[in-house]
């Protein structure tokens, strides 16, 4: 696959393709169908399929400083997609230059003369331009030359919408197994193991610890999860809060890898989170932290046997 970060000076073998255009955050069932719509007219047509997304997330960019509400950074979003039968990778910089691009400059500069796009597939509500002031109508009626397929939104066993918004939803109540249902993978936050102050060794449950502030802020509390580690997969207890027992500051994420004893510090993990087990709580004495850690290790064991 080819990743490209500009519109222009595209190589002629990307040109005339069929081009999938997303946020993707989450990379849930329904953005799964808008790919495999667009490489499925691609094959018909005989031409490339490259995928179109940006960075950072638009909705991100119009609130800077809040807590991140994306579910899928950058890393784990390339991860995904370039397990996909696609040709091409565009992403792009969504800067304050981009989002004042009306509708017709973002078809005419960058669909037109700058991907020389052949097809266009997007979901059915589709937005674009300054103010979204673009949809797949005003393609049609407008641009009646450039071909646009609108993919029907995907719906669950009860008849619900799957949206990024649902998951979000599920990640904030800690019904992660639901978030991952409609993801057709499990939410998982990567990021840098750094030094925390040791508590977990004391106790004699030695933990990784990860700031988690590359993708939206689960419900706090106790998990049951699994380690990558070099392609392999390691049980685990991870804790998400503020450890109010050590009073701890800012949230982190804590977990104690079943059955692993190594130095982590400056790598890069991704930890998967499977099941919630219990909110964060403040004990007593560590003795009694200590003891919980006990019972969630063997919630854990049962859970992930």
């Amino acid at each position: 696959m080819k990743f490209f970060h500009s519109w222009r000076n595209v190589p002629p073998s990307f040109q005339n393709a069929v081009v999938a255009i997303g946020n993707f955050d989450g990379f849930h069932k329904g953005h799964r169908a808008v790919v495999e719509t667009a490489v499925k007219i691609a094959r018909k047509e005989k031409r490339p399929v490259v995928l179109m997304t940006f960075e950072p997330h638009p909705s991100g960019f119009f609130r800077p400083g809040g807590r991140t509400f994306r579910i899928t950074p950058i890393r784990s979003k390339v991860r995904a997609i370039c397990q996909l039968p696609i040709d091409g990778f565009f992403v792009f910089a969504f800067n304050r230059s981009f989002a004042d691009m009306s509708a017709d400059d973002f078809i005419n500069d960058v669909l037109i003369n700058g991907l020389h796009a052949a097809h266009i597939v997007v979901g059915e509500d589709y937005g674009f331009g300054k103010n979204r002031q673009g949809d797949i109508a005003y393609i049609r009626n407008h641009y009646p030359s450039l071909p646009v397929t609108a993919v029907p939104k995907l719906r669950d066993q009860n008849a619900e919408i799957i949206s990024s918004s649902r998951i979000r939803s599920f990640l904030r109540d800690g019904e992660v197994e639901k978030a991952s249902g409609l993801m057709e993978h499990p939410f998982e936050i990567e990021g840098y193991v750094i030094h925390g102050k040791q508590q977990g060794r004391l106790l004699g449950f030695p933990t990784i610890n990860i700031k988690p502030q590359e993708s939206i802020l689960p419900r706090i509390g106790v998990y049951a999860a699994c380690v990558e580690m070099n392609g392999q997969h390691y049980k685990a207890v991870a804790n998400i809060g503020t450890r109010p027992t050590v009073n701890g500051e800012g949230f982190l994420l804590e977990a104690h890898i079943l059955g692993f004893n190594g130095d982590l510090y400056g790598k890069r993990l991704r930890v998967k989170l499977l099941t919630f087990i219990r909110p964060e709580v403040r004990f007593n004495s560590m003795e009694e932290l200590k003891m919980q850690i006990m019972k969630d290790t063997q919630t854990v064991k049962r859970i992930l046997k």
